[in-house]
């Protein structure tokens, strides 16, 4: 059987679950007005002005999703090095106003910074939101990163919450967390006939009272929340990557099961995968190829439209397809990069090749129709499964048999079978 490389303008997953879109592309540039309007949540973990060139760790192989010791370091973005503050405000600023105008008139904007842009961060919020939409200013403290002997260690971010308008929804009950240890010595102690304990304190000529087991709810400064360890098994290797907790806290709070949430700078994909788990349709934008990536292996299982250019790589690919009952079995064989392909990474790779299928980081196999490429099956790797499934089911529908492949390079190409099946 021959693999002829292919074009489609479209991916489909065809899947159980929430859906979603996920375009690599720059948020300020493609045309979102298709989703103006729409949007009940949005957040944005922006690039925080380090002037760095943050790296994304990929695994190869089975033995490096395996031991974590074959990996190589790809980019993942430029925090604008070599830029200016005003360069870096301006594109911030940009990427606040398309913000707005996706947001509906009830909706809510998160926008996650550090110390070094917060206060011109929520300068530029006041002006394109409204000094009367500010909610909060949420200090997420954390104990990971290393400590200064020259100023007290810099422990947590800043994430401003804004409302679109008066009219916005918001849920503190959606989002219990665990009563914060605090001082009572000043409250009275008490039993009710129902041998419930709580505490009392007059004030103002009030009582007011507090029960010991009601539930609590987080204020404005998140200490509750950790960062990402390196054991994580959720890790994916990609920079700044945020915790799920995280995420779900802002989404179940501001939105509704069936609320559209959007993240123009969605990086690894967090703020997309808590938004499926918890029913909301999403909208991820990334410029990145690899972000992209990342993000098609943690939304495998959801109904997924995607939007991205494919790779002109030389690559060769053989694999094979049998016609079952029903449905057609799809094997992988063999997938060849060019030669030179992984010499800028010999040192990190140690002294064994990347032979074959190693290259191999997910594959999709599916039906071509048309202008869309749907997929049905999906093989990667993960630090839970190692290996990489080899053999895919596609169902015995219309269309052309094909695979879509993304390898450990970030190359995303499209293969059509042709000849008998």
């Amino acid at each position: 059987m021959i693999w002829q490389r292919t074009t489609c303008d479209l991916e489909r997953v065809d899947a159980n679950g929430t859906r979603g879109t996920l375009i690599q592309g720059d948020a300020l540039t493609i045309d979102l007005s298709d989703y103006a309007g729409r949007v009940q949540c949005v957040y944005l973990d922006p690039p925080f002005f380090t002037g760095e060139r943050f790296s994304f760790r990929m695994r190869v192989g089975e033995m490096g999703w395996r031991q974590g010791k074959r990996v190589i370091q790809l980019p993942a973005y430029n925090d604008f090095a070599g830029a200016d503050r005003e360069q870096y405000l301006a594109f911030l600023s940009a990427l606040l106003h398309r913000a707005h105008k996706l947001l509906n008139e009830r909706g809510s904007l998160f926008l996650h910074v550090d110390y070094r842009i917060s206060a011109h961060a929520r300068l530029l919020c006041d002006a394109i939101f409204g000094e009367e939409q500010f909610r909060n200013e949420i200090i997420w403290s954390y104990q990971t990163g290393g400590r200064s002997v020259r100023y007290f260690s810099r422990k947590h971010d800043t994430i401003f919450f804004y409302a679109k308008s008066k009219q916005h929804f918001f849920d503190i009950t959606q989002v219990p967390c665990q009563r914060k240890e605090q001082r009572s010595n000043h409250l009275k102690r008490h039993v009710d006939k129902d041998g419930r304990t709580y505490r009392s304190i007059k004030s103002g000529g009030k009582t007011y009272v507090y029960y010991d087991d009601e539930p609590a709810y987080p204020d404005d400064v998140w200490t509750d929340l950790s960062q990402m360890q390196q054991k994580y098994p959720q890790r994916t290797g990609y920079a700044t990557q945020k915790p799920i907790p995280l995420m779900d806290r802002i989404i179940l709070c501001s939105t509704r099961a069936g609320d559209l949430v959007a993240d123009l700078v969605c990086g690894s994909g967090s703020t997309l995968r808590s938004a499926a788990n918890l029913g909301r349709p999403f909208l991820g934008v990334d410029a990145s190829r690899h972000a992209f990536s990342v993000c098609r292996k943690r939304l495998f299982d959801t109904q997924l439209s995607c939007v991205a250019p494919l790779s002109t790589v030389p690559a060769m690919l053989d694999a094979s397809v049998l016609p079952g009952i029903g449905f057609y079995v799809v094997t992988l064989n063999a997938y060849t990069l060019p030669g030179d392909a992984f010499d800028r990474y010999a040192d990190q790779l140690g002294d064994h090749p990347v032979l074959s299928l190693e290259a191999v980081d997910q594959w999709h196999a599916g039906l071509i129709n048309g202008d869309t490429f749907v997929s049905y099956a999906t093989g990667a790797r993960k630090k839970e499964s190692p290996r990489l499934p080899t053999e895919l089911s596609v169902p015995l529908l219309r269309g052309t048999v094909a695979i879509l492949l993304i390898d450990v390079l970030g190359n995303r190409t499209l293969w059509a079978a042709s000849g008998a099946l």
